[in-house]
């Protein structure tokens, strides 16, 4: 199965769609979501080394081989020692993850701004667009309607053409003038 591509979902038919622009913004707050995810699953590891690291250390301070002697003494306190190096490894890992933790958390923060300020923009002008879209098609009713007006007063000029009075003729003559006009007026 085809993975689904940001360019299939982009462009609509519907000039005034917004289809592609909502995919982006569900993209984003998806990806927010993952951050956040993200954030909190760094938490919790970072809790869990930091436990276990003291736990470590604090094993590691038990009283264990007291008794012995020599190499087997020395053993264990080699033993103890390392077990302690490495508890305090993991606290330095938990110290590090929480580090990382508060810069994804700060560059969520500034996405969070940055995404507001840009939805906002963007918001302003898809309604911008929808007002000279409806402008527009006004503009292209009122010319097809003028136009239709022109017609009809030439076609009424053209049959009363053959008519002896010339007032009747001169005021046909004068509407497809104005309608001619009017058509040319909606045109610009």
């Amino acid at each position: 199965m085809r993975e689904p591509r940001f360019r299939d979902n982009f462009w609509s038919t519907d000039i005034t769609s917004s289809v592609g622009y909502d995919n982006l913004i569900q993209h984003m707050n998806d990806g927010r979501k993952t951050c956040k995810e993200l954030e909190d699953f760094i938490k919790q590891r970072a809790s869990i080394e930091e436990k276990y690291g003291k736990e470590l250390v604090s094993l590691s301070k038990k009283v264990c081989g007291q008794t012995e002697l020599n190499t087997l003494k020395r053993a264990f306190d080699v033993f103890k020692q390392q077990m302690e190096n490495v508890g305090l490894l993991h606290i330095q890992l938990a110290v590090s993850l929480r580090e990382e933790m508060k810069k994804l958390e700060e560059f969520r923060e500034k996405q969070k701004d940055h995404r507001k300020k840009t939805e906002h923009c963007m918001e302003n002008l898809h309604k911008q667009k929808a007002a000279f879209f409806k402008k527009t098609m006004d503009s292209k009713k009122t010319y097809e309607q003028k136009c239709k007006e022109k017609d009809e007063a030439e076609q009424t000029l053209n049959r009363g053409s053959g008519m002896n009075n010339s007032k009747q003729q001169e005021k046909l003559q004068a509407k497809a003038n104005q309608s001619k006009q009017s058509a040319e007026d909606a045109s610009e």
